[in-house]
C-alpha cells in the first residue's frame, strides 16, 4: 500500500525545514495544516516582529539601546500593526529627545486596539510636556474612556482641576470614589470624598446634578441630596450634650 502523499510532503517539508530551519519551509508548513494564504502569512509576519520586539525589550532592559532601536524599528516595519511595537520605539525616542518621532510613533499605535489606550495616554503626556495642554487633555479623557485606570483616572482629576474644569473633576472623582469602593480600599474611599465635597463646593451650579438642589423638579432635588457625601462623625471626638 503506497504511502499518504499529504503524509510524504509533510515529512519532506519537516526534513527540509529541521535541516535548513528556513521561513519558507515553516511558512509552507502552515499552508498544509490548513491555514489559508493570507491568514498564513499574516502569522508568519507578526511572529517575525513579536520576536524582534522581545529581542528589543531584552536589549533596553540591559542598557543596549542602540541594539534595541534597531530591533523595535524591525518589528515595527514587519508588521506595521503592531503597536506594542511603536510604543516601545516611541518611548525610546522620547527618552533620546526626539519628541516628534516619538509622537508619531504614538500616533501610529492609536489604530491597533491593544494598544490604543497605552498610545493615547502616552501622547498625552508627552504633548503636556510640550505645554499643548488642550490637545493633551484630549487624548487622556479618550485613553480613560477605553481604559479607565484609576491612575489614570487621578491624572485626568488633576488636569480637570488645573484647569479649573469643577464639573468634569467631580465625575471623575466620582468614579474613583466608586472604584474604591469596589475594591474594599477605605483610605481611598475617604480621599475620594473629602475631594467630592471640596469640588462639589466649587462644582455648585455648574455641576448637572448639584444644581437640582434649588430645582422645583423633586427628581432633580433627590438626586442631588443622594450625590451629596454623606458627613460622619470626626473619629476620637465625641458628641458633648448639656
Amino acid at each position: 500500500m503506497k504511502p499518504c502523499y499529504h503524509w510524504l510532503l509533510v515529512q519532506g517539508l519537516w526534513k527540509v525545514g529541521h535541516a535548513a530551519r528556513g521561513r519558507a519551509a515553516t511558512l509552507a508548513l502552515a499552508l498544509l495544516l490548513g491555514a489559508g494564504p493570507a491568514a498564513a502569512a499574516e502569522s508568519f509576519v507578526r511572529n517575525l516582529a513579536e520576536r524582534a520586539l522581545q529581542r528589543g525589550i531584552a536589549q533596553e532592559a540591559r542598557g543596549d539601546i542602540a541594539q534595541a532601536l534597531t530591533s523595535y524599528d524591525e518589528a515595527v516595519r514587519t508588521d506595521v500593526t503592531l503597536g506594542a511595537a511603536a510604543l516601545r520605539l516611541g518611548a525610546l525616542r522620547e527618552r533620546m529627545g526626539d519628541r516628534e518621532e516619538a509622537e508619531r510613533l504614538y500616533s501610529h499605535a492609536l489604530s491597533s486596539p491593544d494598544s490604543s489606550a497605552d498610545a493615547y495616554y502616552s501622547r498625552a503626556l508627552l504633548r503636556s510636556v510640550t505645554q499643548r495642554r488642550p490637545e493633551a487633555l484630549a487624548d487622556l479623557a479618550e485613553a480613560v474612556a477605553r481604559s479607565p485606570r484609576p491612575e489614570w483616572l487621578r491624572v485626568l482629576g488633576g488636569w480637570y482641576v488645573e484647569g479649573r474644569l469643577w464639573s468634569a473633576a467631580l465625575s471623575v472623582w466620582r468614579a474613583l470614589g466608586a472604584d474604591a469602593t469596589l475594591r474594599g480600599d477605605e483610605a481611598s474611599v475617604q480621599d475620594a470624598e473629602l475631594t467630592v465635597a471640596a469640588l462639589s463646593w466649587l462644582a455648585n451650579d455648574t455641576d448637572p446634578v448639584l444644581a437640582g438642589k434649588s430645582s422645583p423638579d423633586w427628581v432633580r432635588r433627590s438626586l442631588s441630596r443622594a450625590a451629596r457625601p454623606a458627613k460622619r462623625a470626626p473619629q476620637g471626638v465625641r458628641k458633648l450634650t448639656p
